[in-house]
């Protein structure tokens, strides 16, 4: 049984109408904040408030998953009983309960079709990024890797494919949360000799041609300036080394009226590329490019 001052703080934050609504929801459901929104029909900040106090008098619990924060009822001890006390002595036929319930269960559906949504697009880009490592792998195999830049490299997913392959791999990103995704993967991956570095893929931190391949995936098409990115990622290369840029298709389409393949053979010969091949890959996720390219004598980069 709750001690007295326990007692009272629980009646005080119970005694208001939208506050004993979220214990009746929140007894059956674990919520977000925007689905206990949804729900109930009212702001986030005033839902939010209520959900303190709750928290606050022991009568609810906050716990986090992954990106998303959950309330619900305490599920054992005293809170749990005082809860369901307070909740006996509400008739739980009443309107605006059980239209509450109704709309609970309508939200819920909704999550669980997003999260099969989420599941089956994960899927497919796990599909696509597979039929695109064989690609790059088979254009790449006739020659060692050597110098190995990734520019771009967000979780880090190429210098996982070919850091085990390079003599000496380095990752650049402009995002520090990427960076940090990236150095936990590269890790667990065993790839201890592969390095990650915050730079911006339009002035890279590399004063000379140190590299043998230079990899960017999917950063061009959506870059303010291409050209200067691609610029600098033909500075970076050794003379004769290999730029392998992947693009998605539709995306460069969109950037110009021009056929995308075009676009890349135009953009590799303004930045001092010579283009190897480019190879159009057809997956469920979309249609993408993987071009290569080598390092000509001399660089004709345009800004």
């Amino acid at each position: 049984m709750p001690s007295f001052l326990a007692a009272v703080s629980a009646l005080r934050a119970a005694a208001e109408p939208t506050r004993l609504r979220l214990l009746a929801l929140l007894a059956r459901a674990e919520l977000t904040v925007g689905e206990i929104c949804e729900v109930i029909g009212q702001s986030q900040p005033r839902v939010s408030r209520h959900l303190k106090l709750l928290c606050d008098a022991g009568l609810l619990d906050r716990f986090r998953e992954q990106l998303w924060v959950y309330y619900r009822a305490p599920a054992s001890g005293e809170a749990r009983d005082t809860v369901w006390q307070l909740l006996a002595l509400v008739d739980e036929e009443d309107d605006v309960l059980r239209r509450d319930r109704r709309r609970m269960e309508e939200v819920i559906a909704e999550r669980g079709r997003r999260a099969a949504d989420h599941l089956a697009e994960e899927e497919s880009l796990e599909k696509a990024s597979d039929i695109v490592d064989a690609t790059v792998l088979e254009e790449l195999a006739s020659e060692p890797i050597g110098a190995l830049l990734d520019v771009g490299t967000g979780s880090g997913h190429m210098l996982q494919l070919l850091g085990a392959k390079a003599t000496r791999a380095v990752g650049v990103d402009i995002s520090s949360d990427a960076l940090r995704l990236a150095r936990t993967k590269v890790h667990s991956a065993g790839l201890s000799h592969c390095e990650l570095q915050r730079g911006d893929m339009y002035d890279l931190p590399f004063a000379a041609p140190l590299f043998d391949t230079v990899v960017a995936e999917r950063v061009l098409a959506g870059a303010e300036r291409p050209l200067v990115a691609l610029a600098e990622i033909t500075r970076t290369l050794k003379h004769g080394g290999r730029a392998v840029i992947i693009e998605d298709f539709d995306s460069l389409s969109s950037a110009s009226s021009a056929n995308p393949i075009s676009i890349l053979r135009e953009w590799f010969a303004k930045a001092g590329l010579e283009v190897s091949r480019v190879r159009p890959v057809d997956t469920e996720a979309g249609h993408l490019l993987v071009a290569i390219g080598r390092r000509v004598a001399r660089s004709t980069a345009a800004a």
